[in-house]
């Protein structure tokens, strides 16, 4: 697969040591990227994502320190926002371990340039991926939400409430997604049973 030609990206960079940050910075730098936050405590990580919003996450391993690492990678995974990226001077399979079960996207053992952009590169394919696998469960429950209404309304299977949603996306020229959403909105009003005439 060929590398992604990187656009320049907002980047957070976090590392327990200063000099190392500076260092993993630099070498962005110099790969064109736009280094938005240098983060060095764990408090103060998830805090700077929120604000600056980045479109990737940097975090070094100082001196085998794998607690404070793993702590901003956590911190950072839990807002959701970007990719993250572990970098580790040398190999560190434990921490590496680690750091996959936290939720990286990628890691590097080494802090060039080629091996930088070569993490940058499949931590935006696997997060482009991601993003894209979560959109699709997602539209895969709306419409099977949309399919239950039917069901429990007609008292039809499964198949045959596809089959209405189908047929009705080919009647309207509109993609069965925008059916079920239609169909999930209006559901609200039909919930309650219909009040009798007023017989005044």
């Amino acid at each position: 697969m060929a590398p992604l030609e990187q656009q320049p990206l907002r980047v957070l960079v976090a590392n327990e040591d200063r000099g190392r940050l500076e260092e993993i910075a630099g070498t962005l730098s110099g790969l064109g990227h736009d280094v938005v936050a240098r983060e060095i405590d764990v408090a103060e990580v998830a805090e700077a994502v929120t604000q600056v919003r980045p479109d990737m996450a940097v975090v070094g391993l100082h001196d085998h320190h794998a607690d404070h690492a793993l702590g901003m990678i956590g911190e950072i995974i839990a807002e959701a926002i970007c990719p993250v990226i572990a970098v580790t001077d040398g190999d560190d399979p434990e921490f590496v371990q680690q750091a996959a079960a936290s939720g990286i996207f990628a890691y590097t053992s080494s802090f060039d340039e080629e091996a930088l952009r070569g993490a940058m590169d499949i931590a935006l394919r696997r997060f482009d991926h991601a993003v894209k696998l979560e959109a699709a469960i997602a539209r895969r429950a709306l419409i099977e939400r949309a399919k239950g209404v039917l069901m429990e309304r007609y008292s039809i299977d499964d198949r045959a409430a596809f089959d209405m949603l189908r047929d009705q996306s080919r009647k309207s020229g509109k993609k069965v997604l925008a059916i079920s959403e239609a169909l999930l909105e209006s559901h609200a009003l039909l919930r309650s049973p219909a009040r009798p005439p007023d017989p005044r």
